[in-house]
């Protein structure tokens, strides 16, 4: 089987997006014959098997046309080309996540499997009115539509009338591999943030947990060297460590220093990439997976959506009200319940190898013919 994925994404990038289809077709590769990933000629100036520790790697196909994301006209433009440039390709199987470019292989009648994570919220008009009036996502030619959360799901289900039986729940993964290490008693905890400065998403607040919070190390990753020096300036307590963005290969070894990880979310409002639209309703974040692997303990927010995957004082411990105040004395009592807390950490570790990328391209792939 020949796969064309058609992504109008940067990579490499810093981009949670880039970084699960490059790791999802990782995997498809080991699973046909050939994968052909067909993108803009984007992305940061980095060899994409080191940025993204790959073992495998998919063929890429640059459209040279595209030297910025494509917006605007250049969306359609992108779209249509990719497309032609897929049945140049001889591609028996399409996977895309833009919904435009859906349409057009569906007129082509092309088999189709297209990635969903959220709303139309974020989607130009010509595409919201497309998928509201007409039946598209139920046509025929779409062999699959991967929702990666429930709520994706009953959304499609509930506002667009697709047929739940088109529909299959494939979750976000992790492809790191730690060594599971117990906590123990220690005078300072490494605790740690990976992932976008968008405020929704928790950074601010971890800066004011660090101020608050002397007697541990706290440090973030993520944001560009730009946003990185600009928040230094800001920030003069010396118990905090700021980092841009760091790729994926870099992830492990830093990630693996760590006691605690946080996602302090927004419980109303997640902002996605851009800082536009919310996605707290659909949410699936690839650190929350990252996290479970990494076998550390988790503090989070409470978000509906995270149910479907982790549960509190099981495998995480959930904290409903976002108040650093209260999310500090949290941490001030890990070395009073260790012996829970390591529970915590074991299971949350098992639980991560349910969600590797292995599994979720074989849950693409299954039953598609």
């Amino acid at each position: 089987m020949r796969i064309s994925y058609i992504l109008n994404s940067s990579l490499p990038s810093n981009n949670a997006s880039s970084l699960q289809i490059i790791k999802t077709s990782e995997a498809l590769v080991k699973l046909v014959d050939k994968v052909f990933l067909i993108t803009p000629d984007t992305g940061l100036n980095k060899n994409i098997k080191n940025f993204y520790d790959l073992k495998y790697v998919p063929k890429r196909i640059k459209l040279k046309f595209f030297k910025k994301f494509p917006q605007g006209i250049n969306y359609y433009l992108f779209s249509l080309l990719s497309v032609y440039k897929a049945l140049k390709l001889k591609t028996d199987l399409y996977i895309t996540r833009n919904l435009f470019t859906l349409i057009l292989l569906n007129i082509l009648k092309k088999k189709v499997i297209i990635e969903i994570h959220h709303d139309l919220s974020n989607e130009g008009k010509l595409v919201k009115f497309l998928y509201k009036n007409f039946n598209i996502l139920n046509s025929k030619n779409i062999l699959k539509i991967v929702a990666i959360t429930k709520s994706v799901k009953n959304f499609l289900a509930k506002d667009l009338k697709v047929k739940k039986n088109k529909i299959q729940i494939i979750p976000s993964a992790s492809s790191l591999k730690i060594k599971f290490s117990k906590l123990y008693k220690r005078k300072k905890y490494n605790i740690g943030y990976f992932g976008s400065l968008e405020k929704s998403k928790g950074s601010d607040f971890i800066i004011k947990m660090s101020k608050l919070d002397i007697n541990n190390k706290y440090f973030i990753y993520g944001g560009s060297e730009e946003t990185i020096k600009e928040l230094r300036k800001k920030t003069l307590n010396h118990n905090i460590y700021l980092h841009s963005h760091i790729s994926y290969k870099d992830l492990k070894k830093n990630i693996k220093k760590m006691d605690i990880l946080l996602m302090p979310s927004n419980k109303t409002l997640v902002k996605s990439l851009g800082g536009v639209g919310n996605i707290a309703k659909y949410t699936s974040p690839l650190k929350l997976f990252d996290y479970l692997a990494s076998g550390k303990l988790i503090y989070l927010s409470e978000l509906k959506v995270f149910n479907e995957i982790i549960k509190n004082k099981k495998n995480c411990i959930v904290i409903n009200r976002l108040n650093p105040y209260i999310w500090c004395n949290h941490i001030q009592k890990i070395s009073k319940n260790l012996k829970k807390i390591n529970i915590l950490k074991k299971n949350a570790y098992n639980l991560s190898k349910n969600y590797t990328y292995e599994k979720r391209a074989q849950q693409i792939l299954k039953n598609i013919y």
